[in-house]
């Protein structure tokens, strides 16, 4: 009986591997990754319209989960991305980090979903909120997005104590929006623009003393926003993470590509690419 020769091995073995390449097996390593819970401000002043790339919304919460769907698709994968959202003092989780390109559908889903209309209130604690989303990342061993214009309402330069420990979350505070004040927009429930927000449109419970002087200089009583660079800055030095102000997608992915925010943990290696590899090159080989 005639034995198979070499031929009949490498076609075997090429077989072999394409069966097990169609099981998506996986190897867990540890690996340096990223890992990250977006959070996203939903209050009025993101509505504000001042960015100006083409093809990109002008309006803040339009361009930050543009800059978001972008990265979405950039980042490696075994990059990990959940999503929250911020108004009041609260940061409400709406998924937790998933891998994205094995959850891709599942996060784009997540994020259209996102909406200033799913705010519970109208005032904006910026630190409050902060914290409470580095609580949320802590408890989830997960780094921190934090996307804010900085836009408080009401008005106030009191700021809660930080209670947790600088650094002990890693991650970014996303400055949004322009150094120049713009008029926050007014909308229907129909997402349609009525007209801008003035001060008489806000309850008086909002309405301290030094944000009712401001808001008299402003044009003709509008209610004027602006990215408020300063504040995020020092909440950015208080927490341990860091700033990066949002002026385009790209920008934006390559600081959380940056290796200071990856932590090493155990991570599912598909072993699917290789074990293709290797059979087209065993099937090539048997041409020779």
């Amino acid at each position: 009986m005639r034995r198979p020769g070499w031929r009949f091995w490498l076609w075997l073995t090429a077989l072999v591997s394409l069966g097990i390449a169609t099981l998506d097996p996986h190897w867990t390593l540890p690996r340096p990754v990223h890992r990250y819970i977006a959070v996203v401000d939903i209050t009025q002043s993101m509505n504000t319209r001042d960015y100006h790339l083409p093809g990109l919304p002008k309006y803040r919460l339009g361009f930050v989960k543009a800059a978001l769907d972008q990265a979405l698709v950039a980042l490696p994968c075994g990059t990990e991305l959940g999503l929250a959202v911020f108004t009041h003092k609260n940061s409400h989780l709406l998924l937790t980090p998933l891998e994205i390109c094995r959850h891709g559908a599942a996060l784009r889903d997540a994020l259209r979903a996102v909406d200033w209309r799913s705010a519970w209130a109208a005032d904006s604690y910026i630190a409050y909120g902060l914290f409470d989303a580095l609580r949320t990342a802590a408890t989830l061993d997960s780094g921190l997005i934090f996307f804010t214009d900085g836009d408080p309402i009401p008005a106030t330069t009191r700021r809660p104590p930080f209670r947790g420990r600088p650094g002990k979350v890693k991650g970014w505070i996303v400055g949004v929006g322009g150094l120049v004040p713009a008029p926050i927009p007014k909308l229907d429930l129909e997402d349609r623009p009525t007209g801008y927000w003035r001060r008489t449109d806000l309850p008086r419970t909002v309405q301290s003393p030094r944000f009712v002087r401001q808001i008299r200089r402003e044009r003709q009583g509008l209610l004027l926003s602006r990215l408020h660079e300063g504040e995020l800055r020092q909440l950015a030095a208080l927490t341990g993470l860091h700033y990066h102000r949002l002026t385009t997608p790209d920008a934006l992915v390559a600081a959380l590509a940056r290796p200071e925010t990856a932590a090493v943990r155990p991570t599912a290696v598909p072993l699917r690419p290789w074990l293709l590899g290797i059979a087209l090159a065993l099937a090539l080989a048997t041409l020779v």
